[in-house]
C-alpha cells in the first residue's frame, strides 16, 4: 500500500529516508507546489490533493506543517488512514507567538527574514543530526514559507472530525505533545530523523493493530 507523505515547513522528502517500514508500504512524499497569492490551507490542500492516486487503497502521513495539510487533504480523498508526526489537529494548538501576530505583519516583512539563524533553528528542533536539519532548511523556499506560515496562523478546520493516529515528542519545543496517540520520550520536533527508529517502531506498530488495513 502506498502512504502519501506531507513533509513540515522547513522540511522536504528526505525527511522520509530515515523512517524504516514493513515492506507492504511505500512512503511516497508529496512535493510542495507553488501556493496562489491569499490562498487558504483548504484551497491549497484541495489543489495539491490532485496528485494522489485514488484507484487503490491509500494512507496519508503528514510531519509538523505538513500533518496540518495532511488533515484538509484526508477530508478530500479519504485514505485508509491518516499518520500525524509531531503536529496538531486544532487551531488552539497554534504556537501563541504566531496566532499573536497580527497576519499584516507577516505580509510586510521580508520573506528572507522568516528564516531563523542555525543556532534558534536548531534549538527550536532540538535537533541532534544538525547538519541534516540545516542542508533542508537551507533548500527551503522562503516565500512558501511565508505563504504557510500566514495560511497556517489563519486555519479554521471545517467538516468531519478525522480519526487520525498521532505520534508526539513529549520534548516538542514547537507543537506542544496532543493529548491522543503516543509519545515518544525524549523526541523533539525533529524526531522524525533524530529518532527515526523509534517513530518507525510505533508506524509498524500501529500498521499491524489498525482493524480497517489491509
Amino acid at each position: 500500500m502506498k502512504i502519501y507523505c506531507f513533509s513540515g515547513l522547513g522540511a522536504d522528502e528526505r525527511v522520509f529516508g530515515f523512517l524504516k517500514l514493513n515492506l507492504s508500504y511505500e512512503l511516497i512524499p508529496v512535493r510542495w507546489i507553488k501556493p496562489i497569492e491569499g490562498e487558504v490551507l483548504e484551497e491549497y490542500s484541495k489543489r495539491i490533493s490532485k496528485n494522489i492516486q485514488t484507484t487503490k487503497s491509500f494512507g496519508i502521513l503528514g510531519i509538523s506543517f505538513g500533518g496540518v495539510v495532511a488533515q484538509e487533504v484526508s477530508k478530500l480523498v479519504k485514505p485508509k488512514f491518516t499518520l500525524l508526526i509531531s503536529s496538531i489537529n486544532s487551531p488552539i494548538q497554534i504556537p501563541f507567538l504566531l496566532k499573536v501576530t497580527p497576519s499584516f505583519v507577516l505580509r510586510i516583512v521580508p520573506a528572507s527574514l522568516l528564516k531563523p539563524p542555525s543556532w534558534i533553528a536548531n534549538y527550536m528542533f532540538s535537533a541532534k543530526n544538525k547538519k541534516v536539519l540545516q542542508k533542508i532548511l537551507l533548500d527551503t523556499d522562503p516565500h512558501f514559507v511565508k505563504w504557510a506560515l500566514i495560511a497556517f496562523k489563519n486555519w479554521k478546520p471545517k467538516g468531519i472530525n478525522l480519526n487520525c493516529f498521532f505520534i508526539s515528542g513529549l520534548k516538542d519545543r514547537i507543537f506542544k505533545p496532543t493529548n491522543e496517540g503516543v509519545k515518544i520520550q525524549n523526541g523533539g520536533h525533529f524526531m522524525v530523523v533524530d529518532l527515526a527508529n523509534e517513530v518507525s517502531e510505533e508506524i509498524n506498530y500501529f500498521l499491524k493493530c489498525y482493524p480497517s488495513i489491509g
